[in-house]
């Protein structure tokens, strides 16, 4: 209880501080997340699950432009679940930039990719694993970043000196399997473990109407693998290469999209890719409305020494309706559907800004006959529906 209170005091004392020369911003949120079907395992809740989220960021910047302060704190209090209830840094940050060069010092969130229904090249951040399963969350990653931006494109080096472990719900939790993960006690393939440093290197550019990103990382894998011990799962980081690349060909309403990547460690060695399209219908009924159409496949060749996927031989489809209002209203819908027969999964979303402070989100994630014998048949049970009201200053 100390932990949760010294975290909300320090929250909302950032809040309040209205210093000269800093701009402040960002929102607090209530939700509430509903599980439809009774718990599998008998520690876990069941029912609706209220929780408040505050996220604040204060940005600063020196009067030449060339220097920039940011911070993110990010705070969810789940009285259900112990391990969602949780601090973050997301960003605290120093930018220097002097012409074609730029530097960047601190805690930073860094995003690859294209793709719409699995991030597979996206290596720098951890995922937040106990705000939601479609991996969209991300903790704050320490890291120095160096930037050269020149007319045959950008070159971008990392040095990652610290490594942040992934969280997973709690015993009380939901969407998890019939063993807790014991975040609190990982083990690593490097003995320097946390500290172990890791480095990516990557190069972006436009080339006509194609956008390309290539990417080089080695250091310890953002997803671990787990061993059984004492009724709770261990997780164990291992130490990986992987080279990836992502592109992105615009042509009027088409969108074509490839991320691939090739990855090995000790005992695996494996190419995974992820490619589709999406297509735009502009202005329905000559109204402002937009409607897209999404398809992607999956395909991944890991063996079992790697983290389980659920992306191994899959296609997407799905659509995205944007009424272009005054409000930002957008729908997203789609399913990720098992090629071999192992289980259909189906997200729905949905946002609108119900005025300048306020806005109302919708998300629902259905899992449907997932196999057994799977690692995620655990999932079966845990569809869910969530609402979200945020307040933004």
């Amino acid at each position: 209880m100390r932990k949760r209170t010294a975290m909300l005091s320090l929250v909302f004392s950032v809040m309040s501080t209205k210093a000269s020369g800093l701009d402040l911003s960002g929102y607090i949120a209530l939700e509430e997340r509903v599980f439809f079907q009774s718990e599998q395992f008998a520690e876990q809740e069941f029912g609706a699950m209220p929780s408040l989220i505050v996220e604040p960021e204060i940005y600063h910047s020196s009067d030449d432009r060339k220097h920039s302060w940011v911070a993110t704190l990010f705070f969810h209090y789940d009285p259900n679940d112990d391990e969602r209830t949780h601090f973050d840094i997301r960003q605290a940050d120093w930018t220097f930039v002097e012409g074609d060069f730029e530097i960047r010092a601190g805690i930073s969130k860094v995003y690859w990719g294209v793709a719409e229904s699995r991030h597979l090249v996206d290596s720098i951040n951890q995922v937040d694993a106990v705000e939601d399963v479609d991996e969209e969350d991300r903790l704050g990653q320490p890291m120095l970043q160096l930037a050269l931006f020149k007319d045959w494109g950008s070159l971008r080096f990392f040095y990652l000196p610290y490594f942040r472990v992934r969280s997973f719900p709690g015993a009380q939790g939901r969407l998890r399997g019939a063993w807790v993960v014991d975040d609190d006690k990982p083990a690593f393939e490097e003995s320097m473990q946390e500290w172990y440093p890791n480095f990516a290197l990557r190069y972006e550019h436009s080339f006509g109407l194609w956008d390309i990103g290539v990417a080089q990382f080695h250091g310890t894998a953002r997803a671990p693998v787990f061993q059984l011990k004492n009724d709770h799962f261990i997780p164990f980081y291992q130490t990986i290469n992987q080279t990836s690349v992502d592109a992105q060909y615009t042509e009027d309403a088409w969108l074509w999209k490839l991320e691939a990547i090739y990855r090995h460690s000790e005992n695996d060695e494996f190419v995974a890719l992820t490619g589709g399209f999406e297509y735009t219908f502009f202005g329905i009924n000559d109204s402002d409305q937009d409607v897209s159409v999404l398809a992607e496949y999956h395909y991944d060749g890991r063996n079992a020494a790697s983290p389980a996927t659920l992306f191994d031989n899959d296609f997407f489809i799905g659509t995205r309706y944007v009424l272009n209002n005054v409000s930002d209203t957008e729908f997203l819908g789609g399913a990720v559907i098992d090629l071999g027969g192992n289980g259909l999964s189906v997200l729905l979303e949905a946002s609108h800004r119900l005025n300048d402070h306020l806005k109302l989100e919708f998300d629902a994630r259905l899992f449907f006959e997932v196999d057994r014998s799977q690692p995620f048949a655990f999932l079966n049970r845990d569809d869910f529906m969530q609402l979200r009201l945020s307040y933004f200053f």
